[in-house]
């Protein structure tokens, strides 16, 4: 488990942490697992595996499983597991209009899960006591003591070098990186993730793409993103920027997006687009149940209105999000080109509320994009709807709890 001032420690004592942490790492990936096979996946002899265990029996961070095997023979293998009550980590997906919180116990059981209206991003550090009021109730709420929570995990929109600990759009307090005053705020470990990376983290560990090792989680909300999985990893991109998706150029002099470039995806294919498309073929005199059985004013017509509309059968809403999914179809082609994943996920708000707008994706991306790379490929919507973004942070704390290697391992072998 992450400990301060690891440099500081005997190599005898940064050593001994590499392999206790190995073994807790072994438990979380796989879970309930006898001494044998610890030695097995960890590279670790049986007889030091067996002290480090009866250490962590010690501190109640493993126990043994209640269930055994009546059927079977001979002497039972030890097996140990992690003691998911010994402490807890708390994933935080701050959306524009809604924040979700997520609590994961040690062996990654969901201990709570809560969804509220966000709070509001920006730059001023007023936000950090914002954002503790709303932790703590949450604690409360799910009775998870303060002194149990082992870290604290952050899923931002906008531009985020999670690796660094840094929002750039937001969470962005100028005198040092928000990881670094938010821990010492908290006095708890904090990670800083981009919301697009985080759903793919949950995805990988929770989702669609448990088993999958090339895998393109494609975030349909408000905004429009991609979390890009390559051979089970995680990608970033070199400055860890990688996933943009939403601002490839796919109308030619098309309108301007807030990013200051004209014609990008997220203009024709995500829940401000439509939101906008919308109002203005309504302005036009566009018939739709929205202004007729709904009678919704123009300003009150939002991505809801038209995904309850098409829901309802309303064909002017059906069609809005048809044109959706064709320009995202086409968008996702030129990924298969590149990447050849085995898996598109659809998540986010929309695709959950709109499963048809899946069909209107898989035929435009399968269309445009190569038989010979995409005759594998899959198409998903998320089970996970709006809480992978909350339960991917989360596990990348979790994960980071146990890290080796920052621990150097290299220098100990």
């Amino acid at each position: 488990m992450r400990t301060p001032h690891s440099e500081n420690k005997s190599k005898v004592g940064v050593k001994n942490e590499i392999r206790r942490n190995l073994i807790l790492r072994a438990l979380l990936d796989h879970g309930p697992m006898s001494l044998t096979d610890l030695a097995k996946a960890t590279g670790i002899t049986l007889p030091v595996v067996s002290t480090i265990v009866s250490s962590l029996r010690k501190e109640k961070l493993v126990i043994e499983p209640k269930e055994k095997d009546a059927n079977q023979a001979g002497r039972p293998p030890s097996i140990v597991k992690l003691n998911g009550k010994a402490g807890f980590v708390l994933g935080i997906d701050i959306g524009r209009l809604f924040t979700n919180f997520i609590i994961l116990d040690l062996e990654t059981n969901i201990v709570a899960d809560v969804r509220r209206k966000s709070i509001v991003l920006s730059n001023d550090l007023k936000l950090i006591d914002d954002l503790e009021g709303e932790m703590k109730n949450v604690l409360s709420t799910s009775k998870v003591e303060w002194n149990k929570l082992l870290g604290i995990g952050i899923s931002l929109p906008g531009m985020v070098k999670g690796k660094e600990g840094l929002g750039e759009t937001y969470f962005n307090f100028g005198e040092a990186p928000a990881r670094e005053i938010l821990s010492k705020r908290f006095n708890k470990p904090v990670h800083i993730e981009h919301d697009l990376e985080a759903m793919a983290f949950g995805e990988r560990w929770f989702g669609a793409a448990k088993d999958v090792k090339n895998a393109l989680c494609v975030n349909m909300g408000w905004g429009l993103g991609l979390g890009i999985i390559i051979d089970g990893k995680v990608y970033y991109g070199e400055d860890g920027y990688a996933g943009e998706f939403g601002h490839i150029q796919v109308v030619k002099n098309g309108d301007l997006c807030y990013c200051g470039k004209r014609g990008c995806l997220e203009t024709v294919a995500s829940g401000r687009a439509i939101t906008k498309i919308a109002r203005e073929k309504i302005s036009n005199g566009a018939a739709t149940i929205i202004t007729a059985e709904e009678k919704l004013g123009i300003e009150q017509i939002d991505t809801e209105a038209v995904l309850k509309a098409a829901g309802q059968g309303d064909q002017f809403s059906i069609e809005i999000l048809e044109d959706a999914g064709r320009f995202l179809g086409s968008g996702i082609a030129v990924l298969i080109n590149l990447l050849n994943p085995a898996l598109v996920i659809l998540g986010g708000g929309i695709p959950t509320a709109a499963p048809h707008l899946l069909e209107s994706v898989r035929i435009n991306a399968m269309k445009h994009s190569l038989v010979q790379l995409n005759r594998n490929v899959k198409f998903a919507i998320s089970g996970l709807g709006n809480k992978a973004g909350a339960l991917g942070v989360a596990v990348y704390l979790a994960e980071d709890l146990f890290d080796v290697e920052r621990l150097n391992p290299s220098a100990y072998v």
